[in-house]
């Protein structure tokens, strides 16, 4: 563990204190081996992307076993036939869940991370430089987007129109990455907007709305979630205050999104039932806010599947549906803002934040080891919007050096958001 990741742990171990509520989650599988992403039949059977290859559960998550050996699966995906598709390359599809497998023949691209089928069959397999087509079941592929290598494609859906978009993540900077449409079924393809933004996922609801998770920002860092009313001609930002690896929306349109913890970033599963305006973390034993969250899914029998990554991976499975079936009961949401501007900052800088009742605040900024350096607020406050000035000092009234700072905001003795600063001299 490098130092950096030793830094990131302690702070998370000096800041969150968990208060433990009902538990909507139950943990199905778990490896020492990365998981990467997951798909599930109309049958609920459920197919593991991982670092071995395909792993299967034809009873619903009781028993698991290698269903196919392949290094580094990073795409698995089921049609509406319950054909099973496989990364990595060449890709592989099964027609009897898994017990066995062809070869398809795709063998230029490399490194395989989205797999998708639309609704004429069309095979799509999005990867690092573009993505290619085949309209004949994997017999022969055209590249129908190509972008640089330092380009990804993480995520292509389809609307009820039969519009695909595609979301990606740019590395370098140099090319936009951000959102791309096809109106001829990914014959030709054209960007859209979000630029710079690392999008992780894409997800669409019953109103044909596109919501875009974003795991960061190339220059400003943050991540967030967008939506899109108009097929992706502009966008309204709903956050940009998590790291997005994935959205996902239930039968009611209730929308889930899974958020890594690095960084200091909130992690876990967010949830939102009205569009994407306001949110709350699913908080719960099994499942507390500082475990990082790489993939989440919803099949047809509206349960959410989530996958988290290291030290040990785990598939969780909510114990009740979503949808108007189920009984998924979460807590009631707490409007409970946190930011600062500017950021980066020299010499002050203001921290503005809303709490939904009168409580007990304590705001308090943290250096990169974990020590207090400066209580800003040890009150009681009043329901609503408040801000405070750091001015860049500790208690003792002396000006701090240039460095990452944390600042977090208890309400009535939970912890409730932590954000980071960069004081530049």
């Amino acid at each position: 563990m490098n130092a950096k990741k030793i830094i990131i742990v302690s702070i998370i171990v000096l800041f969150y204190n968990f208060c433990y509520s009902q538990d909507y989650w139950e943990s199905i599988y778990n490896s020492e081996e990365s998981i990467y992403c997951m798909s599930v039949d109309s049958n609920n059977n459920i197919f593991l992307g991982t670092h071995d290859g395909v792993i299967r559960s034809l009873d619903n998550g009781v028993n698991w076993e290698l269903a196919l050996s392949a290094y580094l699966s990073k795409g698995v995906t089921v049609n509406s036939q319950d054909h099973v598709y496989a990364s990595p390359i060449p890709l592989y599809l099964s027609i009897d869940s898994g017990d066995n497998w062809n070869e398809l023949n795709l063998n230029d691209p490399y490194d395989v991370t989205n797999i998708t089928v639309d609704s004429e069959n069309n095979i799509f397999a999005g990867f690092w430089g573009g993505i290619c087509k085949s309209a004949d079941n994997g017999s022969s592929w055209d590249l129908v987007l190509s972008f640089s290598t330092s380009e990804v494609a993480n995520a292509i859906v389809e609307n009820s129109e039969g519009i695909l978009f595609a979301g990606t993540i740019d590395f370098s900077g140099i090319d936009a990455g951000g959102c791309y449409k096809s109106i001829d079924q990914g014959n030709s393809w054209e960007h859209i907007g979000l630029e710079y933004e690392y999008i992780s996922s894409l997800s669409i609801n019953s109103n044909d709305e596109i919501f875009a998770g974003s795991r960061g920002h190339h220059f400003q860092g943050e991540g967030g979630v967008f939506r899109s009313s108009d097929n992706g001609e502009t966008w309204i930002e709903l956050r940009d205050d998590v790291l997005v690896t994935s959205v996902a929306i239930d039968s009611e349109d209730k929308i889930f999104i899974g958020c890594s913890d690095l960084d200091g970033f909130t992690g876990a599963v967010h949830f939102s039932e009205d569009n994407g305006e306001s949110w709350q973390l699913i908080e719960s034993e099994i499942m507390p806010e500082n475990i990082g969250i790489e993939f989440v899914t919803i099949p047809e029998d509206d349960y959410v599947y989530a996958i988290s990554y290291e030290p040990i991976n785990h598939v969780y499975r909510s114990i009740q549906p979503t949808g108007v079936d189920g009984n998924f009961d979460v807590p009631e949401i707490q409007d409970i803002k946190l930011s600062n501007h500017p950021n980066p900052f020299n010499p002050t800088t203001t921290i503005s934040f809303s709490i939904p009742k009168e409580s007990k605040v304590d705001l308090i900024v943290y250096n990169i080891k974990g020590q207090k350096v400066k209580i800003l607020v040890n009150n009681d406050l009043d329901k609503g919007n408040h801000s405070v000035v750091w001015n860049g000092v500790d208690e003792s009234g002396k000006p701090v050096s240039s460095d990452v700072y944390f600042y977090k905001l208890d309400v009535n003795g939970k912890s409730e958001s932590v954000k980071k600063c960069l004081l530049l001299k």
